[in-house]
């Protein structure tokens, strides 16, 4: 009988799909993707400029990939990159309703300045329905979860109670 408690527990927790976590967004939403060689110059920009803007300095390219897919699920996220820009630019042609809120500008203080104002115009010119097609999914992102991960619990407990209780009672 145990043995079939126990095959009966493992296809259940076989035919259970997986529910995957991208991690929280915790970064301001506008953004300059920098590096250590373009990190300095972006920061002074931004200082002069007065803008609300912070200067990230990224390490490797998957870490630019992973900030860049929280742009896909935050319509408010608004990106300048000015390292890391053939990442950016294969992210944008995988994606290219992100386009009006990613930007890649050269290293050159011209170049930032001008992204900058297009970014910063373009961060108060509101959101438009169609950005990502995503912008329901605040609230709907964390009900999945929970369903889950009450169902799996209400399942294993209801198992695991009838197993507990058979074995108290013989």
């Amino acid at each position: 009988m145990k043995i079939k408690v126990i095959c009966l527990l493992f296809v259940l927790l076989g035919t259970i799909s997986t529910v995957s976590a991208h991690g929280i967004d915790v970064t301001y939403p506008t953004i300059v993707i920098a590096d250590d060689s373009t990190g300095m110059q972006a920061k002074k920009v931004v200082d002069e400029m007065g803008v609300e803007v912070k200067v990230y300095k990224f390490k490797s390219t998957s870490d630019v990939e992973h900030h860049l897919e929280h742009s896909l699920t935050n319509p408010d996220k608004r990106i300048l990159a000015v390292a890391y820009q053939d990442t950016v630019n294969e992210f944008l042609a995988k994606n290219p309703q992100a386009s009006n809120r990613i930007f890649v500008s050269s290293a050159d203080e011209m170049d930032i300045k001008n992204g900058l104002i297009l970014l910063t115009s373009n961060n108060n010119s509101g959101n438009s329905s169609n950005d990502t097609g995503l912008n329901s999914t605040s609230s709907s992102g964390f009900l999945i979860p929970l369903l889950a991960g009450l169902f799996i619990g209400i399942m294993a407990g209801l198992g695991l109670g009838a197993f507990w209780m058979k074995r108290k009672l013989s």
